[in-house]
């Protein structure tokens, strides 16, 4: 581990990690190949938006650990952990992170199957109560795939519930994905809101069902780490632009008609050519 190394990791991190958020160095140990890193919130865009503490310090331990090699002890710190509010630089006691010995590219079940012909399917689309652009962006897909022959479910995913109220919206997720045959989740758009995107998408995928995650393009790293993280690198993600929630709604009506293709071409559907835009 050398000290260029560890600068040009960190610095890919970084960019991963998106937000405005930054990574501290506070304490490097060469010799022993360890180090120690704290999450910087001071500039962060949306100190709501941001992946819960424990998701972030994973995957910070585990793109660095990438970088480094295995070997290296990495020691992240949020100190969100320690329940208080979010820090500033230097706040807070350490927090470690280990997830030695984790191979998180073992085992990957890949993207999973092609969602072939729509004729006849149900596709579910899996949104959110964070993105007013989402909504368009589905509402144009969702006409589309109708004319296709499918039929359109929506179910939206609200996050910060209480434990009661968590496990209900649990439950009706698990409901959502027993009657859909093919899967469509969005928008990965900040980093709490990627983790939940990643997440839900890598459920519908392990139950075999033909599924892609939506990312917008500052959020596409994050959400391809995440997806190693929870156990499916190979996850299908369609990028769509960003920023795209600032922008007027015929112009994001208009992106969505765009990459409607290209979403259906990541899920691996079977179209006749006259189908095509």
């Amino acid at each position: 581990m050398r000290l260029d190394e560890i600068r040009t990791a960190l610095a890919e991190v970084r960019t991963i990690m998106a937000g405005g958020l930054d990574l501290g160095l506070i304490h490097l140990d060469l010799p022993s190949n360890a180090m120690t890193v704290a999450v910087v919130f001071d500039d962060a865009d949306c100190q709501e938006c941001v992946m819960p503490p424990e998701v972030l310090t994973s995957v910070v331990a585990a793109e660095l650990r990438k970088r480094l090699g295995d070997a290296v002890a990495v020691t992240v710190h949020d100190p969100r952990l320690d329940g208080g509010p979010a820090p500033s630089r230097g706040a807070g006691e350490l927090v470690v992170v280990d997830p030695t010995g984790a191979d998180l590219t073992a085992d990957d079940p890949g993207p999973g199957p092609d969602a072939g012909g729509l004729d006849g399917k149900v596709v579910g689309i899996r949104v959110d109560v964070l993105w007013r652009s989402w909504d368009w962006v589905i509402d144009e897909w969702s006409t589309r795939l109708r004319e296709l022959g499918a039929e359109v479910v929506l179910w939206r995913r609200a996050q910060g519930l209480d434990r009661g109220k968590g496990a209900e919206h649990h439950d009706a997720f698990a409901r959502f994905l027993d009657g859909i045959d093919v899967a469509i989740v969005g928008l990965a758009n900040c980093g709490s809101c990627t983790s939940w995107t990643i997440k839900d998408a890598v459920a519908a995928a392990d139950r075999n069902t033909p599924t892609v995650a939506v990312a917008t393009a500052h959020f596409e790293s994050l959400a391809h780490s995440l997806s190693e993280l929870y156990g499916r690198p190979s996850l299908r993600v369609h990028v769509l632009p960003y920023p795209l929630d600032v922008l007027p709604e015929a112009d994001v009506r208009e992106i969505a008609r765009t990459h409607f293709d290209g979403a259906l071409d990541v899920l691996g559907v079977q179209l006749p050519a006259r189908a095509r835009a």
